[in-house]
């Protein structure tokens, strides 16, 4: 199994030379929804979707020119680019913990820059095409291996890409880390089934906006829906199912004008799903209705109380450290050589937890400045591309949610890149409005 991994991302890497750009497009798509645990021994770049990135970059390379002159001509990306860059470095300059070299490998490169990568990917709506068949055979890819997971209890992929790799805490398999514990959770070909929940919602919108554009047949788009809910349901984690609800809800309210009773009844939806992350009364009675979507569940997991809790070590951890946090790679660095003296955190499980810990209030700003100034973007061009804006704002509301309750964790990358192809394809002037 590891082999014909190894064996699809070369193969993918080869073509990034040989096929139509939208194509490349779609690979890129491709590693981030089944390529994340792959690495090839013997190879500088070993990460599979550092590697697609790479052969990407190498094939376009005589255009790049033209994309820096494109990029000039949108300058709310390239102002989001400048703010993201100028917070990875001054972070990686202020810590300890990371070096030049790692923040710029994993914080920029395989992370935030692919919205520049997919921007220049596609040119207009036609071009996602290859984006969307390439996803749902993906999807179908991730179901298959989940379906296994949740029949056998292991995730058998994430096993054999991670042999003789085992979990810090527990000391079991990567792959069996959610049958040890007290709730299973189904990974399919993740690291964590939190990142499976994710791509699954992510792809659901993406394929939700194919379908209205009939940029894909019925028949497609109801494959898409039944893969996709089987991910979101069976990851097990409340905060992707409430995050996925809240961004179909954002899509919805941005890009139709509704009936006034179906957008109470969104608006209503929207107030129960904040609701449930504010009182712990909510919280619990929505935990028994959604027991019976998991697995040996007694409504473990993250709640409001220890959200608090987690609020309060924060504080305590980085008093005197306030503006500049502990230093980037702090949590990663002392839950590894001395854990105990974290244990208090319990993960930090939330993106405003962790910046606000590692870097501080500056670095907080910087986070937050980066996605409103993609937001304003969407705002501005409303009027003129509703749907296309519909779905940016979609995409951003299901990461900003997901990442405050449970962390980034995989998030960004494919959130980057749908983004880069929604930006892209509002500056096409296309003939007729979206």
């Amino acid at each position: 199994m590891k082999t014909v991994a190894i064996i699809v991302t070369l193969v993918c890497c080869l073509l990034m030379f040989c096929v139509k750009r939208e194509w490349k497009a779609a690979m890129l798509v491709l590693g981030a929804m089944t390529l994340t645990l792959v690495d090839i021994p013997g190879v500088p770049l070993r990460k599979a979707n550092l590697l697609l990135q790479v052969a990407f970059l190498l094939s376009e390379l005589r255009y790049l020119p033209l994309f820096f002159k494109r990029l000039r001509h949108t300058p709310y990306l390239w102002a989001a680019l400048l703010t993201v860059t100028f917070s990875a470095l001054f972070a990686a300059w202020t810590s300890p913990y990371v070096s030049l070299k790692e923040t710029i490998e994993y914080e920029l490169l395989l992370k935030y820059f692919a919205i520049g990568y997919a921007f220049w990917a596609v040119k207009d709506e036609k071009s996602l095409k290859p984006v969307l068949r390439i996803s749902l055979y993906c999807l179908i890819v991730l179901t298959f291996f989940g379906v296994l997971n949740y029949m056998t209890k292991s995730a058998m992929f994430v096993n054999a890409l991670t042999e003789g790799k085992t979990n810090a805490i527990k000391d079991v398999a990567l792959g069996d880390v959610f049958t040890e514990s007290d709730r299973f959770r189904v990974q399919s070909m993740f690291m964590y089934s939190f990142d499976y929940g994710f791509i699954c919602a992510a792809i659901l919108l993406l394929h939700l906006h194919g379908w209205y554009q009939r940029l894909e047949s019925n028949r497609a788009f109801m494959i898409a829906i039944a893969c996709c809910s089987f991910g979101i349901l069976t990851c097990g984690c409340r905060t992707v199912w409430m995050s996925a609800a809240l961004s179909v809800a954002c899509y919805y309210l941005w890009t139709f004008k509704l009936s006034r009773n179906v957008m109470y009844g969104i608006v209503a939806m929207m107030v129960m799903i904040l609701s449930y992350n504010t009182f712990p009364a909510v919280e619990e009675k929505m935990n028994q209705v959604t027991d019976i979507f998991a697995e040996n569940s007694e409504t473990s997991g993250s709640s409001f109380q220890l959200r608090m809790s987690q609020y309060m070590y924060v504080a305590i951890h980085a008093e005197g450290h306030e503006w500049l946090g502990l230093g980037k790679g702090y949590w990663e660095y002392m839950h590894t050589n001395d854990l105990e003296s974290v244990r208090g955190l319990y993960g930090v499980e939330s993106v405003i937890l962790q910046t606000l810990l590692e870097q501080g209030i500056v670095g907080l700003a910087l986070w937050a400045a980066f996605y409103y100034i993609i937001f304003c973007y969407f705002r501005r061009n409303r009027k003129r591309r509703r749907k296309l804006t519909g779905l940016g704002v979609g995409i951003l509301s299901l990461y900003i949610a997901f990442s405050i309750g449970t962390g980034e964790l995989g998030a960004v990358y494919p959130t980057m890149l749908l983004l880069g192809f929604v930006i892209k394809t509002i500056e096409y002037r296309s003939v007729s409005p979206s």
